[in-house]
């Protein structure tokens, strides 16, 4: 299932923040999405996902235009959202807050499968989310998100805060879902993680795709490596 986004605009009332972005993230590859804080990538993900209105381009999920639809709507048409800041709920259990993403498929979610990725949620089931570590709430954020069955799975900033271990571990799971042929959409500020795992990269400023091409292209760009990897190649 691919996921397709056409010279889509949008901002925040009179405020436009996007500007005629298009992108493609076919089922089992990885695309990132690099640029400095305010270059709109958290908007883009905010229009994907419904929660702001588009006001011009289009959205489709394997054809289906869902442009502007209600969020609560796009998990049950195949399309999840992880947030920035994990946004777990604390007082809730590991297992609550897991079954809470399979909601749109009426509670049916694939458990086994999520702690299969993550089998250090497993003896902390039982566990309030609060109580977790950053990574592991980061982890059943990421799970919350896998339990209702996505066909396209979009992340914002899952590295942050982390450890650089926990970084390889969730980057690690991210290349196993790409493997069961999802799409993936990450938004990341650690670019050497996510050029690490992605198939193609797209950078954006002020609210403008300006390139996009795989890790590789782009690492042998010096404005890249300048802005983004302090000058050094990945």
């Amino acid at each position: 299932m691919t996921l397709v986004v056409d010279s889509l605009d949008a901002g925040y009332g009179k405020l436009a923040i996007l500007h005629d972005v298009s992108l493609e993230v076919p089922a089992g590859e990885i695309v990132t999405v690099v640029g400095s804080n305010g270059a709109g990538k958290t908007t883009l993900l905010r229009a994907l996902n419904g929660i702001i209105r588009p006001t011009a381009g289009t959205v489709k999920l394997d054809g289906t235009d869902i442009t502007g639809r209600a969020t609560e709507k796009m998990a049950a048409l195949g399309l999840t959202h992880v947030p920035e800041n994990r946004l777990c709920f604390p007082t809730l259990t590991v297992r609550d807050n897991l079954m809470l993403g399979a909601w749109s498929r009426g509670g049916k979610g694939d458990l086994d499968a999520v702690l299969e990725l993550f089998p250090r949620l497993q003896p902390r089931l039982g566990q309030a989310a609060g109580t977790l570590s950053g990574g592991e709430q980061q982890m059943v954020a990421i799970g919350r998100g896998l339990m209702a069955s996505p066909k396209a799975i979009m992340l914002d900033e899952p590295s942050t805060g982390l450890a650089p271990k926990v970084v390889a571990e969730i980057m690690k799971v991210l290349t196993q879902l790409r493997e069961r042929g999802l799409a993936v959409l990450l938004v990341e500020q650690n670019v050497r993680a996510s050029f690490g795992i992605a198939d193609r990269a797209v950078v954006m400023q002020r609210g403008r795709v300006v390139l996009e091409g795989t890790p590789a292209e782009l690492v042998e760009l010096p404005e890249v490596r300048n802005a983004y990897l302090g000058g050094a190649a990945a």
